[in-house]
Parts: C-alpha cells; structure tokens; sequence
C-alpha cells in the first residue's frame, strides 16, 4: 500500500511541468528588440540647425546648456528633422475652454524623416512644453485637436517623407519663457529644444 501512495506521487510529480524562464518567453525577446531599435534609431549625435555648420564647443555639451533654436527653424536630430512653423495661444470656445487659470498653446510642427526605414513619432511621450519655472507640461487635448482631428503627428512617418500636424498643451496662464522639447526617442537620447518667444 506504501509503494502505491509513493508510485502515484512520483506520476503527480512527473506531470507538473516547470515553469519557461522568463528571457525564454517571446514577450521577452520582442522587447528586447523594440528597446534595441530604438536606441539605433536614436542617434547621437547633437541636434543642429539644417544648413549650419556645428560648433563645437567643450563647455556646451550638457543638457542644461543645449542649443535653444527658434520657431521656424529646421533643427536635425539623428534621421529627424524637427520644424515648429506656427504657435497659437488660446482660452478656448463656448463649448471647450481650458481649466480656470490655464491655457492652451498650440504648435504646427513638421517632423521630415530622412532615414532609409520608417519612423514612429508618440507626441505623449516625445513632446513636452517647459516654462521659466521649470514646470513641464504634457499633451493635451486642445481646439485645434479636435477642430482637426485628422492631422495628429502620431503615428508612423515612412522613409523619405515628412508629417505635419498640431500638438496642443495645457499650460499656466501667463506662463513666460516657454519652451517645446522634442526627445528623439521615449527611451532617452538627445532632445531639440526651441524658444517659443514668450
């Protein structure tokens, strides 16, 4: 009767199956290799303005002192060249306003793909606005998005092409020394940052 308990153990045992370590699971290896392309896809190389020859200097290679460019220039960042062609400033509607102390900035931005493979641009977790106080903001929904809601900059941009679109954000009201920061990456990497004149 001691050898049937034992024998019918040793089959329970048999038929559990141990667990597949987790780095040889699928999910494992497709993060791995979105994690690596993205960090190719973002070069690093310092952002520029298209045309102009880079300057080198020693003292200005840390973020706090990154190049600042202006609205309307053509910056290059890696296979990315950034443009934010127009701002607009807005208290909003009869039907959508901002809360009650903010407002909202709106950006037409052009980012130009120059690479040879396409590019995934995520405005929530590669643009932000920054003010003189250091606050950041994020993405929000403005009048201009949904007064236009086909020409959003997420998405795919294919190889030799370029996307145009507003970007809106939900900042203080009166807030001064605004500025757009676009990351070449959510995952790190340089940034372009640009002077929105206020």
């Amino acid at each position: 009767m001691n050898n049937l308990n034992q024998s019918s153990e040793i089959k329970t045992i048999n038929n559990i199956s141990p667990k597949k370590k987790f780095y040889k699971k699928w999910w494992f290896w497709g993060i791995v290799v979105i994690i690596i392309l993205s960090i190719i896809g973002s070069d690093s190389s310092n952002p520029q303005k298209v045309g102009e020859t880079s300057v080198s200097n020693s003292v200005n290679n840390t973020v706090e002192q990154a190049t600042t460019f202006k609205v309307g220039d053509q910056i290059k960042l890696g296979n990315s060249i950034v443009t934010v062609n127009k701002v607009e400033y807005s208290q909003g509607g009869q039907y959508t306003k901002p809360a009650d102390g903010n407002e909202w900035v709106n950006l037409n931005v052009t980012i130009e793909n120059t690479g040879s493979s396409q590019q995934y641009v995520t405005t929530l977790g590669q643009m932000f606005i920054r003010d003189f106080e250091k606050n950041s903001y994020q993405v929000s929904v403005t009048n201009k998005a949904m007064e236009n809601p086909g020409f959003g900059l997420d998405g795919s941009v294919i190889a030799q092409s370029k996307r145009t679109g507003w970007v809106g954000f939900e900042i203080r009201k009166g807030a001064t020394g605004l500025q757009f920061q676009y990351n070449g990456s959510m995952f790190g990497g340089k940034s372009v940052l640009v002077d929105l004149g206020r």
